[in-house]
């Protein structure tokens, strides 16, 4: 992918959209679901952006859930997930979980880092004793799923 800015989430987007990227995005009522999920959180417009091109699917995330379809029961999961291996860090409402992958690894960010927030894991796989950062901004860490 020819981006001159790596970290440039709308310029990927664009890109890809000018490139006829197959993209499935969120309707209108879905993305006002997701603006208002919570009465005193917001999303990071990073995010927002990224579903309103993707949010129904990407060919680049196979295997991987963070879709509308999902995205309301991923916490959930990541719970129960935690609980399961007997983790003993705890997920915060004030983290958002937005992505899974098979069932083993998840992705989430704080809610009060603003609109490009650091992106962690937890991963059953690596047997972790904190949940690992795996990026400085999400406009980077989703920008590297492509890649």
């Amino acid at each position: 992918m020819d981006i001159s800015n790596k970290g440039d989430l709308k310029e990927f987007l664009l890109t890809l959209e000018k490139k006829s990227y197959p993209m499935k995005p969120c309707s209108e009522d879905e993305l006002t679901k997701l603006k208002h999920f919570s009465p005193t959180k917001t999303l990071p417009s990073n995010y927002l952006d990224f579903m309103s091109k993707f949010g129904n699917g990407a060919e680049f995330l196979t295997g991987t859930h963070y879709t509308m379809k999902y995205i309301l029961e991923l916490k959930e999961w990541a719970v129960e997930l935690l609980e399961e291996n007997s983790f003993s860090k705890k997920l915060t409402d004030n983290q958002f979980v937005f992505m899974m992958h098979q069932g083993y690894m998840f992705w989430f960010f704080n809610l009060d880092e603003g609109d490009n927030p650091s992106v962690y894991l937890y991963d059953e796989s690596l047997y972790l004793t904190e949940f690992k950062k795996v990026s400085d901004t999400l406009s980077e860490y989703l920008i590297s799923l492509y890649d």
